[in-house]
């Protein structure tokens, strides 16, 4: 675990305090094991799209035009990777009538204020706080090479997908019940946590010294 500065403390709040709206889901027995996994998903997309904006951000501030192919390659890798992994959570979660819909009624389920919109845009904001304050603010745009942003994202992601898979192989297997939903966010918050930490602890690493 990284030194706990000031502004990783507070960006790691905000990812504990956005994820408390899933496991309230889960301890109410509102959610089903399909929604909460979905919405997961939908996270993994937003983490694509905020390393796009970091990769962009590194290309002006540091004048590196060049990285805006490295962007365009970026989007249709993750692209393809966070695609396929949607059928995967949508074939394989998704009740009989929803799973005829594919991502299409996953995204209409994600972005409908009866559905997961709420949910989505508490993490959004998560992930929004901590480009703002750690690699804008803690200034950790300086620090990454070209192999670290392309790579940064899928460290984490993995690591997230294979707790919330395993994980909903468990609920599956025990049934839905609340306590073992709010099983599943607590592992995959503290999975995302630990990744998260070791993102910036290499962030740190790669600062040059002073």
């Amino acid at each position: 675990m990284p030194k706990l500065t000031p502004r990783l403390g507070a960006s790691s709040l905000v990812l504990i305090g956005a994820n408390l709206v899933p496991l309230a889901g889960a301890l109410l027995g509102a959610w089903s094991v399909y929604e909460i996994v979905l919405l997961f998903w939908a996270e993994n997309v937003v983490i694509g799209l905020i390393q796009l904006l970091r990769i962009g951000t590194v290309a002006v501030l540091r004048a590196l035009p060049a990285l805006l192919a490295i962007a365009g390659f970026f989007a249709i890798h993750y692209g393809l990777f966070t695609f396929v992994h949607g059928l995967f959570v949508v074939h394989l979660l998704a009740p009989a009538g929803e799973a005829e819909d594919g991502l299409a009624g996953a995204v209409s389920l994600l972005t409908s204020t009866d559905g997961l919109l709420w949910a989505l845009l508490g993490l959004v904001a998560s992930h929004l706080f901590s480009y703002v304050v750690n690699f804008l603010g803690g200034q950790e745009w300086r620090n990454p090479d070209t192999p670290q942003l392309m790579t940064q994202p899928y460290r984490r992601v993995i690591v997230l997908h294979l707790t919330i898979v395993l994980g909903a192989f468990l609920v599956i297997a025990l049934g839905e019940a609340a306590p073992v939903l709010a099983l599943l966010v607590v592992l995959k918050v503290a999975a995302d946590l630990r990744a998260y930490w070791r993102e910036h602890r290499a962030a740190a690493a790669a600062a040059p010294a002073t």
